[in-house]
Order: C-alpha cells, then structure tokens, then sequence
C-alpha cells in the first residue's frame, strides 16, 4: 500500500521576495539621485577641461521637472525629461528586480529591459547630438559650466 505524499504548502514553493536587499537597492540610488540634485556632485568632464560635457543641464532640467516647470527643463536640456523618465523606469526595475531575484542580473533581458536599454542608448545619442549643436549655438548656445 502505497501513501500519497503530501503536496507541498502554496508558500514553500515560491521565492522568497529579497526586502532587504531591495530597501537598499532603493536607499543607495534614491541617495544618489538626492546629491545629484541637490548639485553636492560636481562634473568631472567640465571641471577638466572647461567645457560643458554631453549632459550639462541634466540635472538642473531634472531639477526644473521636479517643480513641474517643463519649458525651462526643455531649455536646459532638451532630451532631459524623457532620460529622467527612462533612467527612473530603470532604477524601479533594478529595484524590483533585487527584491525578486536577489541580484539586478536581467536588468536589460525581456521585452521590458530591452526597451529601456534601447531607449538609454537613444536618450545617450540624443545628448551627445544635442551637444554637439549647442557648439553652433543652437537649443541655446553652450550651456555654463
């Protein structure tokens, strides 16, 4: 006579969501985003070599975001609000990802990571083109370093 075994607890098959790893996932880019903001990190590119680099502006047009004042974000910095928008959709999933997984590791697999790394590097191509015409005067000339 052969005994049935017993099937296992709906909560002893799933896995287990990693909160503290993903509280300080959360923690450490909030932290970062916090000093870019609030301008405690000076840019490395500009400081060397007197020149705005591709994303000067960035973060005072994330700051202009911020204070949903959209004119003056696009004036600093024309590609800005949409590498705002793809850079805080990637830092969710990151989150969400340690929390799950453990470990960010399929960051850009799947149709969502993929997406958001196609548009990182097309934000990235737009900063540097947009810089590139800044030298000619154009969205405003040079931006002030």
């Amino acid at each position: 006579m052969q005994t049935a075994k017993p099937q296992p607890s709906r909560h002893a098959t799933e896995k287990p969501f990693f909160w503290g790893r993903a509280g300080a996932a959360a923690l450490l880019l909030s932290s970062i985003a916090a000093l870019l903001l609030a301008g405690a990190v000076d840019c490395g590119f500009a400081r060397l070599t007197g020149l705005p680099c591709p994303g000067c502006g960035s973060t005072r047009a994330a700051r202009a975001l911020l204070s949903l004042d959209v004119p003056t974000a696009l004036r600093m910095n024309p590609v800005a609000p949409f590498m705002v928008i793809v850079l805080g959709v990637l830092a969710a999933r990151g989150v969400w990802l340690v929390g799950r997984d453990g470990n960010a590791n399929e960051l850009g697999q799947g149709r969502i990571g993929a997406w958001l790394l196609r548009g990182l590097a097309w934000s990235l191509g737009a900063q540097i083109v947009v810089w590139a015409l800044r030298f000619f005067g154009l969205f405003g000339g040079p931006v002030p370093v």
